[in-house]
């Protein structure tokens, strides 16, 4: 796939300014300017996250409502209910909020929605099993903010509920005690970016006035684990509070004494023993935390987090890796099925895919997969009893619930954000609705807009490439959405020598200004023929550390390579 160039650039003169005041690299402070941090003070709390940097979770709208209103369920000794999402954002939520209330003795229920049978978000079902635990007191994990009917039958039903939700928030706000959303228009709050864990621990928080030690001998630390998983897990963007979260938690997550669960998925997915970066989390923890889920019960990953006995532990563990594996499977199947139906030459300004034969808990993932292929928006929906069921996914110029939302006379119910959405409609109104998205698209994406777009952070030489800027780098984890992984850039290299290794794997040692560095390009065998007729390439790339018999060496780990002539 093609791809356009752009490299970031500052004036020199602010770049050496700001790496003098901050005591960094002047790579490092324009890897920094690029994200938006432009101030000595602002790096050095970038850099080295801390949860004392944490906001007050009382510039929430609703936050004092919501703490009183558990106050008083807490003096009473109100039975309290959780109502979850099956994403392991709304796990994660679900679990911090049991095992806080449960800790300062209430009884405390919980409900996660069956993908399948239920849907998405607060519902019916719920509600019912609310009722049969003669709870008084509902409080919403990761969902709730377009549930106004259900709130007020609730209320008829003589509960009160607390929403903790982070999607966007409709016209109407449901008449709940308290709604507590960073992303009302009437907040005030400074981050708007929270995940749905996120705001649930904003509310223990506040609950507890700081939460340094929260009483009931829990810390806060204990905490930070879920709220990094599933932070993490929702791709929202890892800065401000979400890298306070993810960074602290990742902490707790590798130290010895995590909690039993996390330990026993550890052990299952085969890493115990590594360090877990935020990029590894992504590819063996989560899948297994999402894939129950996907394909059954998620209620089974809420009682990994919250259980302390370890043979059980680790049967539930077993579990999430065998629901995993059967994901991956079905997974593969679905996208082989949807690419058929692509035309690659002309694959339209937004793909409308669906099938009767698709698993409704893998559509999300194999949407995602085809973004990276083809860079248009997607949906995928899986059709069944005349109603089609669907998951989408964008391209960053592409604001999808927006777009989805131009679209709601023909749908059943919809929600999410700017990147991803869920949404449901009658199967006979699909064609209809896939022409009303691609002429919205049409109408907002240029042709520009649908060519991916590789950022380099910074151009360099060669000899400024060393250790001690690798491991500077690395201050800039964890990585995620807005805080990837820093890409460099140099130009002009010469090659010096060039194979093929592995499958499919180009490794070269290339040359620049008398310096001579190793380089490997992942999937990159195919650019082997036209590398040997150019004299000089350009190159973006990630520095790297390579250790080999007991010998460190610098690495470039290859991201895109272009002929000079």
């Amino acid at each position: 796939m093609n791809r356009r160039w752009l490299v970031r650039r500052t004036n020199p003169e602010f770049l050496n300014y700001l790496s003098a005041k901050a005591s960094i690299s002047p790579v490092l402070a324009q890897i920094l300017v690029n994200r938006g941090i432009r101030d000595a003070e602002s790096i050095r709390e970038f850099l080295h996250p801390s949860i004392e940097n944490l906001h007050d979770p009382f510039l929430m709208p609703d936050m004092q409502k919501a703490v009183d209103r558990l106050k008083a369920a807490v003096d009473r000794g109100e039975t309290l209910f959780i109502h979850g999402d099956y994403d392991a954002d709304g796990v994660t939520s679900t679990a911090l909020l049991v095992s806080v209330f449960r800790k300062l003795g209430l009884k405390v229920f919980y409900h996660i929605p069956n993908r399948i049978t239920e849907g998405y978000g607060f519902g019916d079902t719920g509600l019912q099993k609310a009722g049969d635990c003669n709870a008084s007191l509902i409080i919403t994990a990761d969902c709730g903010i377009s549930s106004a009917d259900e709130v007020l039958k609730a209320r008829s039903m003589g509960m009160d509920v607390i929403i903790t939700d982070h999607h966007e928030p409709p016209g109407r706000l449901p008449e709940a005690a308290a709604v507590l959303n960073p992303c009302r228009t009437d907040s005030a709050y400074p981050f708007k970016h929270l995940a749905g864990v996120g705001v649930a621990f904003k509310l223990v928080q506040a609950f507890f006035h700081g939460l340094r030690v929260a009483g009931c001998g829990l810390r806060a630390e204990e905490l930070l684990d879920l709220v990094a998983l599933g932070t993490i897990a929702d791709s929202v963007p890892l800065t401000g509070e979400n890298r306070i979260f993810a960074a602290c938690g990742l902490r707790e997550i590798n130290s010895p004494g995590c909690r039993t669960g996390i330990r026993a998925l550890k052990e299952a997915a085969r890493i115990d023993g590594r360090e877990i970066s935020s990029g590894l989390l992504s590819f063996t923890l989560l899948p297994r935390i999402n894939a129950a889920g996907r394909l059954d019960d998620a209620g089974v990953a809420v009682e990994l987090f919250l259980t302390e006995d370890e043979p059980r532990a680790r049967d539930i563990a077993a579990l999430l890796d065998e629901h995993n594996r059967k994901r991956q499977k079905i997974e593969g199947e679905v996208l082989r099925a949807a690419i058929d139906m692509i035309d690659p030459r002309n694959p339209g300004n937004v793909i409308v895919l669906s099938s009767p034969d698709w698993h409704i808990g893998v559509v999300g993932i194999v949407a995602s997969r085809l973004v990276d292929m083809f860079y248009r928006p997607v949906f995928l929906f899986s059709v069944k009893d005349s109603v089609a069921k669907g998951s989408a996914r964008s391209i960053p110029p592409f604001h999808i619930y927006k777009a989805v939302s131009e679209c709601s006379g023909l749908l059943l119910g919809f929600g999410g954000h700017r990147q991803a959405a869920g949404l449901s409609l009658a199967a006979e109104n699909l064609p209809a609705f896939r022409e009303r998205i691609n002429s919205i698209a049409e109408n907002t994406l240029r042709a520009e807009d649908m060519i991916p777009l590789l950022e380099i952070d910074a151009a360099v030489s060669f000899p400024d490439i060393n250790f001690s800027l690798v491991k500077e780098l690395s201050l800039l984890e964890p990585y995620g959405n807005a805080n990837r992984e820093p890409i460099l850039g140099a130009k002009d290299i010469e090659i010096v020598s060039r194979r093929t290794v592995g499958d499919n794997h180009l490794k070269m040692q290339l040359k620049q200004e008398r310096t001579n560095i190793d380089t490997i390009g992942f999937s990159m065998a195919d650019k082997l023929g036209w590398t040997a007729a150019s004299s000089s390439l350009d190159i973006a790339f990630v520095p790297c550390i390579n250790e080999w018999n007991g010998t460190r060496s610098i690495q470039l780990n290859l991201k895109a390579v272009r002929p000079r002539g």
